[in-house]
């Protein structure tokens, strides 16, 4: 009888320093109240698709002890400035085909449309692709979230397939698609080569960042 070959599973953590922020897999102990606050904003329900509701410091802390760290990881951008966390990233693995789901919101007011995805994406895919060696970065997008749905086209996401009214939402109570996007190790890697100047811009928001 023959046996399954072993799945490799990469153990190495994710640690990555850009010129503003940081990105670390979160502990329990990094939750506080301002972070469990994040969950009844309109804005973080609406792109999560979620029924408002704040988490108190222990449920925040149990939302991120819920994570294995190893098929599935959650980290966090924080400002080098202050160590405040500003930002939730989420990624489920597939080890066996080496895929990956990745997910992020800002969860900071002060901190959207001003470019901390932008500068964390270049280092977090190379992360995925190079370190982790995904061979395919996944991501979903409601059909209204349309700020993700830009940043995944812009970025070099393919759109797979769109699922017909497969969620309810949350704020309207009607059905919405659900788009399904992928990017492969080797487009990843063509897409960052055709676009040196667009790298080189999204590097650092330093001039777009709120005071502390």
């Amino acid at each position: 009888m023959s046996q399954a070959a072993a799945v490799e599973v990469t153990q190495k953590p994710i640690v990555i320093e850009t010129p503003n922020f940081y990105m670390r897999r979160l502990n329990p102990g990094d939750a506080t109240e301002r972070s469990g606050a994040w969950f009844d904003q309109p804005e973080i329900c609406e792109g999560l698709n979620l029924k408002p509701g704040k988490k108190t410091k222990a449920e925040f802390a149990n939302y991120i002890a819920s994570f294995n760290q190893q098929d599935s990881r959650v980290s966090g951008v924080f400002d080098k400035r202050n160590d405040l966390l500003v930002t939730l990233s989420t990624a489920e693995f597939n080890w066996s085909i080496r895929r990956v789901l990745m997910n992020i919101v800002v969860g900071e007011p002060e901190y959207r449309r001003c470019g901390v995805i932008l500068e964390a994406l270049v280092p977090a895919r190379d992360f995925y692709s190079e370190d982790l060696d995904m061979k395919v970065m996944t991501a979903t997008a409601l059909a209204t979230n349309k700020p993700v749905i830009a940043l995944l086209k812009m970025t070099g996401f393919t759109l797979n397939q769109t699922l017909k009214n497969q969620q309810k939402s949350q704020a309207t109570g009607l059905p919405v698609d659900v788009h399904l996007y992928s990017q492969a190790q080797d487009d990843w890697r063509k897409w960052k080569a055709a676009n040196p100047e667009m790298v080189e811009q999204i590097r650092d928001c330093s001039s777009r960042l709120p005071a502390v």
